[in-house]
């Protein structure tokens, strides 16, 4: 007797989340969805792991700061992300980088196939790729981010062209 595709996905996503259990991930999940979150840190920073299985075939893995990007920066932020995204000629087409407005996170979204590794080592390789494509770029966003301008008072007689400081 096989197993219905969703029957399936169930197996499969449990297995994992049973495996990473034993692991001592700490995991808050949603079965419905077939996703969980956890927490994740480097000597830099914290941030959070979000995995989403689609099917048995696919999942999403995103990396998603929790230092929020300002208002007043997220449009610019954004625009530069997309150009990254643009011309990144290191990308293996299956990560990008992104501003979610609603959230005010940067994210590194990874997509990803279900492999039939015993170890889960598809996974892991995943996660790996993942989390070093958004610390690439996070500490750099993060700075970005929190730059102000400052503009000096421009008069013809003191400046021939105007000045700009930067606030860090």
């Amino acid at each position: 007797m096989s197993l219905a595709a969703s029957d399936r996905d169930i197996e499969g996503f449990n297995a994992l989340i049973q495996e990473l259990k034993n692991r001592d991930w700490d995991l808050l999940l949603n079965r419905d969805e077939s996703a969980f979150i956890t927490a994740v840190a480097n000597e830099h920073e914290k941030w959070e792991l979000e995995v989403q299985f689609h099917d048995d075939s696919r999942f999403t893995t995103k990396s998603r700061s929790r230092w929020i990007v300002k208002d007043e920066s997220l449009n610019r932020i954004e625009r530069v992300i997309n150009r990254l995204n643009f011309y990144d000629d290191d990308s293996n087409d299956r990560t990008i980088w992104k501003i979610d407005k609603k959230l005010q996170s940067f994210e590194a979204i990874t997509e990803a196939k279900v492999g039939d590794d015993v170890d889960f080592s598809y996974f892991f390789d995943a996660v790996d790729e993942n989390t070093n494509y958004y610390q690439s770029l996070s500490d750099t966003v993060r700075k970005a981010s929190t730059i102000g301008y400052e503009y000096s008072d421009y008069t013809k007689e003191k400046h021939k062209t105007p000045q700009k400081f930067v606030k860090n």
